[in-house]
């Protein structure tokens, strides 16, 4: 438990600090599924940048998915460094839709490499661009600011009254300032305890941090506490001003058009010895990866193969893109045969055959293996006997 400085808030009942919806606003599917996003983090997938084309800041992107486990997080990557997007969207713990609001920075990535979407242990079904005006925000709590310190020692108390209108599939915004680098939020019940364990030291970052509510469990939490003006919530953390609290309520249709949706690729139940089976492509950028965990390997051999096969990205061509891939070590994304240089090889169509040697071996059997390039479209890797 860490306690300090209480702050009590004004509660601020009906100011409205978004543009409210037209009838015209609309949430726009941009990625039909399911793709499987399996455990270990070895499975993503990128948002094509065109989708991004007339996106604005503000506008909203939500990840519809099922099949989520208790220990399942998301993520929302850059591409291109397959770090988080921006710092808040590096990992975050999921349990039903979960959201991220597009700022200029983000756009700028967006539009020239697309937004990876990963994590482990859940499914996407689908995946929708808002406008901001699908959504509007009601200001329930303006402060006094409070300066979360580097001890965690800071905290505002929020009164039940201000939280009497949130219901489960609203967000609850923290709208901040002075936000420092690692800045973390806390978001408590009135006994201290986090209202959800993904709350527990929350990244933050920019000028908001929005909370999506998805069940009962932390309105019933709240609603212990009473109501009036009981302290239901308390919100802690380290390293950035806390200013303000809104509700935000969708009020926007959902779109029937998905003439323009990017669908995902087809899944397949992976057959014995096929240790990958469906379509990850490698991009003209070289963002293109996927990574094998060690477990298939743990009985492999120097008699055992991996046979890898794709198809030739036709668009490479045209753009002058030679088609090649490399296989590369977890650790550095260093030669998996720990030569000081990447082995590259070419592509004509033909399957990559690939032997072992027992650096290459003791690699994969204890950490896996990454596959990299450019100009492809994976399709299918086997691990046979060549005996």
């Amino acid at each position: 438990m860490r306690l300090g400085i209480r702050v009590i808030g004004i509660c601020v009942l009906c100011s409205v600090s978004a543009a409210v919806c037209t009838l015209s606003a609309v949430e726009r599917t941009i990625l039909i599924g399911p793709k499987t996003i399996g455990k270990a983090w070895k499975d993503n997938i990128v948002l094509e940048p065109r989708h991004f084309a007339h996106a604005h800041a503000g506008d909203i992107i939500t990840v519809y998915n099922d099949n989520a486990k208790r220990t399942a997080q998301g993520a929302f990557q850059n591409p291109k460094t397959w770090q988080g997007i921006a710092p808040e969207y590096g990992y975050f713990g999921i349990n039903g839709p979960f959201r991220m609001t597009l700022t200029e920075d983000i756009l700028a990535i967006a539009r020239e490499h697309g937004i990876a979407i990963g994590g482990h242990d859940y499914r996407i079904l689908q995946v929708t661009l808002s406008e901001a005006s699908d959504y509007h925000e009601t200001t329930v709590w303006s402060g006094p600011s409070v300066m979360m310190k580097d001890d965690w020692s800071n905290n505002a108390e929020i009164p039940a009254s201000c939280l009497k209108d949130l219901h489960v599939g609203d967000g609850l915004r923290l709208h901040i300032s002075k936000v420092k680098p690692n800045a973390a939020a806390k978001l408590m019940d009135f006994t201290w305890n986090a209202l959800d364990p993904s709350l527990d030291g929350v990244p933050v970052g920019g000028e908001a941090y929005t909370w999506y509510i998805y069940d009962n469990a932390p309105l019933l939490k709240l609603a212990l506490a009473g109501t009036g003006g009981n302290v239901a919530m308390r919100i802690g953390g380290t390293g950035y001003r806390l200013d303000g609290i809104g509700i935000v309520q969708q009020v926007g249709e959902v779109s029937e058009d998905y003439s323009e949706a990017q669908r995902a690729p087809k899944e397949y139940v992976l057959q014995p010895g096929e240790l990958f089976h469906g379509e990850k492509h490698f991009p003209a950028d070289w963002s293109g990866n996927l990574k094998v965990t060690a477990a298939p390997f743990q009985e492999c051999t120097g008699n055992d193969v991996l046979i890898i096969s794709y198809r030739l990205a036709p668009a490479a061509k045209a753009a002058g893109t030679t088609p090649q891939l490399s296989l590369r070590n977890t650790r550095t994304w260093g030669e998996l045969t720990g030569a000081p240089e990447p082995v590259w090889y070419p592509l004509d169509g033909t399957d990559i055959v690939y032997l072992f040697d027992s650096v290459a071996l003791d690699e994969v059997k204890t950490r896996g293996l990454i596959v990299t390039g450019v100009g492809f479209t994976l399709t299918k890797i086997e691990l046979i006997s060549a005996q």
